[in-house]
């Protein structure tokens, strides 16, 4: 298989972890269970009866054998994480490193470019500023004034656009090494169930193939 069936493997992986964690989570699931009624002792003559009260409905599975089955995904687990990084040393580029960066090249260029869309402005608010002062009468009173507000870009908006563009270029041309590599890079790994099998069928395969 490819890289990129090998990471569609390790989701389906953990995906059928949390599956079967989840049904021994339930108690209804690992347990049996058994009534007796004592109604002998209760009306001379009545019969003693034994019920099974036990959830069949949800109790798909042997509790023992789902056990084994996670315990058979913590081994696949390994072997596919060892499988990958194999593959991985074998690249001509780290392809983590370049998947963290490339990450950060788009998030710095959407910053840059939303530094491109501001622009330097200049209003003026008439009659928005207020003051006091004291009349010949010695009274306060209020006057208004005019307020100029400048407002400048700190930077060259040209010179931001040229490394925007640039920035996007580059991680376009990364994102591109990346994606042929998910397809071309070989990792030598074989999963043993059914990658698109329903999660219970395949938990269900499993155990009666260890019967």
């Amino acid at each position: 298989m490819n890289l990129k069936e090998a990471f569609q493997v390790q989701n389906v992986i953990n995906n059928l972890s949390d599956h079967a964690s989840n049904y021994l989570y339930k108690t209804e699931n690992v347990i049996s269970v058994k009534e007796k009624h004592f109604r002998s002792k209760a009306v001379e003559g009545q019969a003693d009866e034994e019920r099974d009260m036990t959830d069949y409905e949800s109790k798909k599975f042997p509790a023992e054998g789902v056990i084994e089955f996670l315990l058979k995904l913590i081994d696949e687990r390994e072997k596919l994480a060892k499988a990958i990084n194999k593959a991985k040393l074998e690249m001509e580029f780290d392809l983590d490193s370049a998947v963290y960066t490339n990450r950060k090249r788009h998030d710095i260029a959407g910053v840059l470019d939303n530094l491109v869309r501001l622009q330097s402005s200049h209003v003026i608010y008439r009659n928005q500023g207020r003051g006091y002062v004291f009349n010949k009468d010695g009274n306060q009173t209020e006057y208004r004034y005019d307020i100029e507000r400048i407002q400048t870009i700190d930077y060259d908006r040209n010179k931001l656009r040229g490394l925007t563009k640039s920035l996007y270029a580059k991680a376009d041309e990364v994102s591109n090494d990346i994606d042929a590599a998910l397809i071309n890079v070989k990792v030598d790994y074989e999963f043993p169930f059914d990658i698109h099998g329903d999660n219970d069928t395949i938990i269900e395969d499993y155990i009666n193939s260890t019967k």
